[in-house]
């Protein structure tokens, strides 16, 4: 493996800073992303500006999430990208997250800086980070391929609430010829309760394995707005240090 776990060491030293504990959300973040969800982008728009021009870090993020998707306004990866990294020196872990995200799918990519970044956001105990660091061992990209490490990021990120993570999880147990029939079952149950709430990627699953059941609305988990958790646990993978020191 590449020399990574040198750039990450300095990672293992830190412990979540006083400043970023999140503040509770405003409303016009609150409004912004249930707006987004919703489908009204033009207000959710509004609202997240409003909030992230009075340094709402959350909202910056989500701001950016527009702009580099394009929706409300012209899409600018570049601005996108300064919001980023504006929320992130604020201590915002979704900030870090999105940031480490845009280098993981750059042209080509640059999986130290994503790891880095993913790291740090894993250590404020960011569920999107964690489950992305569970892709790159899944599937060994940039580092070692660690099933099993993949997993426990997924318990970390279902734990605190992140629907892919879950049903990455899920997935995997039923794509495990070692399964027992148990965990399969339990698996197949945790699958349609996501299919349940929107999930498309559950109900590509449920789908693939004959299920004719109608579902609500497909949605990408993956585009949906979440408020970032208050105050979580820092989380842990052998890929970032030991967070908890």
């Amino acid at each position: 493996m590449r020399p990574l776990l040198v750039l990450l060491s300095c990672l293992a030293c830190l412990t979540p800073p006083a400043w970023a504990q999140l503040a509770p959300p405003s409303d016009e973040l609150v409004k912004g992303v249930d707006s987004y969800n919703r489908g009204d982008l033009f207000a959710a728009f509004a609202y997240l500006r409003a909030a992230a021009d009075r340094g709402e870090a959350e909202a910056m993020v989500n701001l950016g999430y527009m702009y580099a998707r394009g929706q409300a306004i012209p899409r600018d990866p570049a601005y996108a990208l300064r919001l980023y990294e504006r929320a992130a020196k604020l201590g915002d872990a979704e900030g870090m997250n999105a940031i480490g995200y845009r280098y993981n799918v750059a042209r080509p990519p640059d999986l130290d800086k994503a790891i880095h970044w993913y790291c740090r956001a894993v250590l404020l105990g960011n569920p999107r980070a964690m489950n992305n660091v569970a892709l790159l061992f899944y599937n060994g990209i940039g580092v070692e391929r660690d099933r099993d490490e993949a997993r426990d990021l997924w318990r970390q990120s279902g734990a605190l609430g992140n629907l892919n993570a879950v049903v990455n999880l899920a997935g995997d147990t039923l794509a495990d010829p070692a399964s027992s029939l148990a965990d399969r079952g339990a698996a197949i149950e945790t699958i349609h309760s996501a299919a349940l709430k929107n999930s498309a990627q559950a109900q590509a699953i449920l789908r693939q394995r004959g299920d004719t059941e109608v579902f609500p609305p497909a949605l990408d988990m993956q585009l949906k707005m979440t408020l970032e958790p208050r105050n979580p646990a820092p989380g842990s993978s052998r890929l970032c240090g030991n967070l908890l020191s």
